[in-house]
């Protein structure tokens, strides 16, 4: 199948750290596989134990994940060995996927450390990542650990959900680029519903971002309500010369006096980045690339 040309530079969004993207060495290692979640994940395996190779994917082929790998390095649950070597992953029409099956383990799909990770992906589709076991996990479908590299072509992230950075996370000194590909329908809770950048450096081309989003929400809070109440007060009767004045039995009370302040909630819905297309961006730190 061939595939078109990315769009026009015309779009174009770009945030980052004055890094440039580090080259990825030629792959070590070519694995063209079948259409098995299991073969893909001995591919990526051997490609890692080889210092680094190209997955190439079965054409129109669903690999649809239900386990967890092994964790490493307590960033919550991948569904395919963390990468750790210069590893390119190639589909034709692919899908990589979280299966929807009841029981199906919550797990992002990729996550890049080591000491030298790099992933390339290429006309991929990854859809349906959900890391958040605690709640607090980042990165619906890729985290991009510190001073690791990411680059995205012509593929589709969509319907992945994360704590922050719905689709991809990338931490301090990572190196992300995306080019020519698609994000819709990721949401995330605190930040970032397409993409979340915490320092590193960041280029996106010719990508269109829609329908991401990110809530914040607040508990409503009830307070308890507040009594203030006087003791009565007796006056003693005051004496004026020859002009009797009595004052007495005066009281002053105040009681069940409250204040309630409950259900208050803020929500902030549909965050959209400043480019030509819409959806949801945040970054802290970030200088251009």
């Amino acid at each position: 199948m061939r595939f078109p040309p990315p769009k026009a530079a015309g779009v174009l969004t770009a945030v980052g750290l004055a890094l440039g993207l580090a080259a990825i060495p030629a792959p070590a290692y070519a694995a063209p596989i079948t259409c098995d979640a299991k073969a893909l994940v001995t591919a990526i395996d051997a490609a890692n134990l080889a210092g680094g190779g190209t997955v190439d994917l079965a054409a129109n082929c669903v690999y649809s994940l239900d386990a967890v790998e092994p964790a490493a390095g307590g960033n919550g649950p991948n569904g395919l060995p963390v990468i750790t070597e210069a590893v390119t992953v190639n589909g034709a029409n692919s899908v990589i996927e979280r299966a929807t099956a009841a029981g199906t383990p919550k797990f992002r799909f990729f996550e890049i450390g080591g000491a030298r990770g790099e992933l390339t992906l290429n006309r991929i589709t990854l859809r349906n990542g959900d890391p958040t076991v605690l709640g607090t996990e980042d990165g619906g479908a890729i985290l991009v650990n510190a001073n690791r590299v990411l680059t995205v072509n012509n593929s589709v992230l969509t319907g992945n959900t994360a704590h922050e950075g719905g689709a991809i996370a990338s931490l301090g000194g990572s190196s992300t680029r995306i080019s020519g590909s698609e994000f819709t329908s990721n949401s995330a809770v605190a930040g970032g519903g397409g993409l979340f950048n915490l320092g590193g450096g960041i280029a996106i081309l010719s990508t269109t971002m829609s329908e991401t989003s990110t809530t914040v929400s607040e508990t409503p809070v009830a307070e308890t309500p507040t009594t203030v109440s006087e003791t009565p007060v007796a006056e003693t009767p005051a004496t004026v010369s020859e002009t009797p004045t009595t004052v007495s039995n005066n009281t002053t009370t105040a009681s069940n006096n409250s204040t309630t302040v409950s259900n208050n909630t803020t929500t902030v819905s549909n965050d959209k980045a400043d480019c030509t297309c819409t959806g949801t961006i945040r970054g802290t730190g970030a200088q251009a690339l």
